[in-house]
């Protein structure tokens, strides 16, 4: 009985279902909005559809890559893999295996395309022949009279590290899927992050099973770095809870665990205050503005939309303002306040400068920088570089370590000795049949009669 369960597990058409199924699971999850990727969409369609969506949800369609028939799909899935690579072990071991079945006549050899005899010289026996064979790296069984050899005997293992490999890609493929997380964050000098969700931008991809990255930081400094009008770089160092200093640039992410912080943007934070007449804070906050490179970006104060503009070298040019260079010699802000899409007022402000506007005085205390990191955490990447290095390791041994075969023979003839051999290679058959006249020219002193 578990011979036939194991036989239809490990069957190619059990294989191919496999796939099939799979396949079809992922065109459903592309067809129905599934909650976890498509909130907005998913809550949308089941306040206009309540019970198509409730009809959904039973048999676990909206959640179609974590529902027990695609993880039981899987599980068959890598069982089937690891049935089939049980079942190549005894193949292996069979090919790696010294056998007295394999020695052959050389003349009728079948598969033997390399054929040569060699006249041995005076004081040369079978016995030496075999000893300088077995110094070049070839196991031999028999003996003088019929014997058979292989030169990297064990290369086919080679074959099953590529199944091992496959199989190790697969699963951590499979682990990187369901426990990925990416997202951005937005992050200004001084500002804490404790891995909570809603510090995140909008609409992170959340894993299918798992937790959000596992960080908690604080931003310390933030130093964008310009060299000749061009940005060559940005040097931000944040401290982590066990007071730990990590240092983040354009090449090198900040690394936790599965989790990495990626450099992905940068932007100015300054701090407006807004003031009433009799000098009374009415509002105000660090405002992650992203006015980089000339763009234009707004925030809102008492009901007052500002729209800002930053110049890092500000000069004026022509009667408008511009910035000389991108270095950050001169730093200023051009802001224009707006009431009802009405402009009431306009100035530049530089740190601790201030503007009129509509009887409030708007103060910029502060103008330090913010950064976007790319997060990312999934737990399948060292799987898969294991499996990569696993396939390269296995590539190496079977293109340059792989297998030459020779069956051989001394024997008498006319009162002199002849060694008699056959000879076969798995791959580069050319340059194989060179290598095996080479090392028989060596191994007898002399060249061969034919």
């Amino acid at each position: 009985m578990m011979k036939k369960i194991i036989k239809s597990f490990s069957s190619p058409r059990f294989t191919i279902a496999l796939i099939c199924l799979l396949g079809g699971i992922f065109a459903i999850g592309l067809w129905v909005p599934q909650k976890d990727l498509l909130r907005d969409i998913y809550f949308e369609w089941r306040k206009n559809s309540p019970g198509l969506v409730s009809f959904l949800d039973f048999f676990q369609l909206t959640s179609i890559y974590t529902s027990w028939v695609t993880l039981t799909l899987w599980i068959c899935f890598f069982v089937n893999l690891s049935l089939v690579l049980w079942q190549r072990i005894p193949m292996v071991k069979k090919r790696i295996e010294l056998s007295e079945t394999r020695i052959a006549p050389p003349e009728t050899a079948p598969g033997y395309p390399f054929h040569a005899t060699y006249p041995l010289p005076a004081g040369m026996d079978g016995a030496t022949v075999l000893r300088l064979l077995a110094g070049r790296g070839y196991a031999l069984i028999g003996n003088a009279s019929a014997f058979y050899g292989v030169k990297n005997r064990y290369s086919p293992l080679a074959f099953a590290l590529f199944h091992i490999s496959f199989y190790l890609i697969m699963l951590g493929g499979l682990v990187s899927f369901y426990t990925r997380f990416t997202g951005y964050v937005d992050l200004a000098q001084g500002e804490q992050f404790n891995g909570e969700l809603v510090q995140y931008n909008q609409y992170p991809r959340l894993p299918k099973i798992g937790s959000l990255p596992e960080a908690s930081f604080t931003i310390k400094s933030i130093m964008p770095h310009v060299d000749h009008n061009t940005p060559t770089g940005i040097d931000v160092v944040l401290v982590d809870k066990g007071g730990n200093e990590h240092s983040v640039d354009i090449n090198r992410p900040y690394t936790t665990g599965p989790s990495s912080f990626v450099f992905n943007h940068l932007g100015v934070a300054p701090l407006f205050v807004l003031k009433d007449a009799t000098g009374k804070e009415i509002g105000g906050s660090y405002f992650k503005l992203d006015v980089v490179k000339g763009k234009e970006d707004t925030f809102r104060l008492r009901g007052i939309v500002f729209r800002a503009r930053y110049y890092p070298d500000y000069t004026v040019q022509d009667g408008k303002p511009t910035t000389k260079s991108m270095e950050f010699n001169n730093p200023v802000f051009v802001v224009v306040a707006e009431r009802d899409r009405k402009k009431i007022a306009e100035s530049t402000i530089t740190k601790n400068g201030s503007m009129e506007v509509a009887g409030y005085q708007l103060e910029m205390r502060d103008m330090p920088f913010w950064v976007r990191f790319y997060v990312d955490k999934q737990r399948g990447l060292p799987i898969i570089y294991a499996g990569y290095f696993i396939a390269s390791i296995a590539l190496i041994w079977r293109l340059i370590f792989f297998r030459r075969e020779i069956v051989g023979a001394v024997r008498e003839q006319e009162g002199s000795l002849f060694l008699i051999v056959a000879g076969r290679s798995e791959y580069y058959k050319n340059l194989a049949v060179e290598e095996f006249t080479k090392t028989f020219r060596e191994v007898v002193g002399k060249r061969a009669d034919g």
